[in-house]
C-alpha cells in the first residue's frame, strides 16, 4: 500500500518509499499505478523531492500511460461486455426495471450476468454504484464458496484456522496471519477457475506452517497442488480477468 502521495500537475500520484542502509542510489519505478522509490535512509526528504521535481515530466507521462491502460481493463458495464465467474466468461446484460434498487442476477445455465438498474437511473453514469454492488455480490459468492472448500482443504492438510474474512483486495488474492490463524481472501477469488482457487487456498493454509516463501513452503504446497508453479504463472498472466 502506498504510504504517501505526490502532486504533479493535477494528479495525486501514490508513492511507496523504501529506505535502505547499504545504498547510495535512488531508484524510481512504477509497480501498478504506485511510484516506488528505493533510496538510502540517509537521503533527506528535501533532496528526494528535488530529484522527483527534476524527473516529474517523465513520471507524469508514465503515470498517465499506466492509468490509461488500467481504465481499458476496467468494466464499463454495458450489455455485451464479459465478466469471469469461476473461470468462465459470462455475458453482461443491462436491464432497466421499475424497481428502486439495483439487483444482480447470475444466470449460470445461460452464462448471463444480469444487472437490473432502476429506470430512474437510466440517464445517469452508474459505474460507481454498479462497481459497489458487483463487489458486494462477488464477496457473497466468494464467502459461499469458501464455506465449502476451505474446511475441505483444512482437514486434508491437517491445518487449523480460526478466522476467514473476504474483502476487496486488488493487489493479492489472499493473505495469512499465522500468529492469529487468520485468513483473508479477495472477493475476486470467485472469478477464477476452481483449480486456481484451490491453489490459492492451499498457498495461504501452507503459511500456517511456513510464514515465509522458503523451499519447504513450496514443497508443502506441491504435495497437494503438484502443478502449483504452472497455476501461479497463469494467475500472473491473467490478472485482467479479475479487473472491475
Amino acid at each position: 500500500m502506498a504510504n504517501t502521495y505526490i502532486k504533479i500537475k493535477e494528479k495525486e500520484i501514490p508513492v511507496m518509499i523504501r529506505n535502505y542502509r547499504h545504498t547510495n542510489l535512488i531508484k524510481m519505478y512504477f509497480k501498478g499505478n504506485v511510484l516506488n522509490i528505493s533510496k538510502s535512509k540517509y537521503l533527506s526528504k528535501k533532496r528526494m523531492l528535488e530529484i522527483i521535481k527534476q524527473n516529474e515530466e517523465q513520471i507524469y507521462e508514465q503515470y498517465l500511460k499506466i492509468i490509461s491502460k488500467e481504465n481499458d481493463k476496467m468494466k464499463h458495464w454495458y450489455t455485451g461486455e464479459e465478466i469471469s465467474y469461476k473461470g468462465e466468461d459470462f455475458c453482461i446484460q443491462i436491464e432497466y426495471v421499475a424497481k428502486k434498487r439495483l439487483k444482480i442476477i447470475l444466470d449460470e445455465e445461460n452464462k448471463r450476468f444480469i444487472i437490473e438498474i432502476p429506470e430512474i437511473l437510466k440517464d445517469e453514469d452508474n459505474k460507481a454504484i454498479i462497481d459497489k454492488y458487483v463487489k458486494r455480490f462477488l464477496c457473497i459468492k466468494t464467502k459461499e464458496y469458501l464455506e465449502n472448500r476451505l474446511p475441505y482443504w483444512s482437514q486434508k492438510m491437517k491445518t487449523e484456522y480460526y478466522e476467514c474474512k473476504v474483502g476487496d483486495a486488488t493487489s493479492k488474492y489472499g493473505s495469512c496471519i499465522p500468529s492469529k490463524k487468520a485468513l483473508h481472501f479477495s472477493n475476486r477469488l470467485i472469478m477464477l477457475p476452481e483449480d486456481k482457487i484451490d491453489a490459492i487456498i492451499v498457498h495461504e493454509l501452507s503459511h500456517m506452517t511456513y510464514a515465509n516463501h522458503s523451499d519447504k513452503f513450496y514443497q508443502l504446497i506441491q504435495q497437494y497442488i503438484p502443478n502449483y508453479f504452472e497455476i501461479d504463472k497463469w494467475l500472473k498472466k491473467n490478472v485482467k480477468r479479475v479487473m472491475i
